[in-house]
Formats: structure tokens, sequence, C-alpha cells
């Protein structure tokens, strides 16, 4: 549930009122959503992808968090495709149902993404054992370059 306050902490930080009315945080403790919400891994021209891990029940999910100039709306779902020398993997979306939400009056967008994980695969993102990161959904693609 952390995450998800995280998600509200970086909301309330670039503009959004309904988000600030249901934080209980003074807004000197609110911080830029680059630096509220989980780890950045990922960053292109076009916007950055930071993760966290979630464990609910035995599964884990990887919480991703995507600040781009393009909305994302499906209802097929979506994948993130890990490229590396040691073998790429791909991860598909929890849900199908994602929907961008407009990050204030800054003409970006903020996509909260769950995807299932294993073990093994979060511990080569904690390594950091790729070199590119693609989200592919509908028809379309947003390419990141690793920045851990």
């Amino acid at each position: 549930m952390s995450f998800l306050k995280n998600i509200s902490n970086a909301l309330a930080s670039i503009g959004n009122n309904k988000t600030k009315n249901h934080l209980d945080v003074e807004s000197t403790e609110v911080n830029t959503s680059e630096e509220s919400v989980g780890e950045k891994i990922g960053a292109s021209i076009n916007g950055q992808l930071n993760v966290g891990i979630q464990e609910l029940s035995g599964y884990l999910f990887l919480e991703t968090f995507i600040l781009s100039k393009t909305t994302i709306k499906t209802l097929k779902g979506a994948t993130l495709k890990f490229t590396s020398e040691n073998g790429d993997f791909i991860l598909k979306s929890d849900t199908q149902e994602i929907k961008s939400d407009l990050a204030g009056n800054s003409f970006k967008y903020i996509t909260q993404i769950s995807f299932d994980i294993t073990e093994d695969e979060v511990e080569r993102i904690k390594k950091g054992d790729f070199s590119k990161i693609q989200l592919d959904f509908k028809r379309k693609s947003l390419l990141f370059d690793k920045t851990i």
C-alpha cells in the first residue's frame, strides 16, 4: 500500500487538488514525482520508468510508474520486455485495462501498471542485468534506456 501512497504523493506534488485533499502529509514533505515513486530504472526523451516490488499472498508484482508524453489506454494489457546480453525476459501486465491520467498542467501522463514477476526476474532487475526496457501496448511501444 505504500506504493499507492507514493503515487498519491507524486500526483499531489504535480498539482492534482483532489489527491491533495486526501493526503495527511504536510506540504513541505511532498517531493517531486521523480523522487517519490519507486526506483528509477529507465529513461528516454519521452519519459521515465520507476518500479517497486510488492508481495501479495505469496505472489510478486512489479509495480511500474510511467511518466510520459504518451497516453496509454488499452483493454488488452501490456508487456514489459527487458533486453539483456544474458537473454531477454518479458513480463505481462496483471490487469488488462490500463489508462493514463493527466499529470496536472504539465502535458505529461502518469500510468501505473502492475506486472507478474518471479524472484529470479526481480534479482536480474536489482543487479541491472538489462540494457533496454520496452513497454508494448496496443500497437505502440515506449523504449527506455537503463538508468541504474
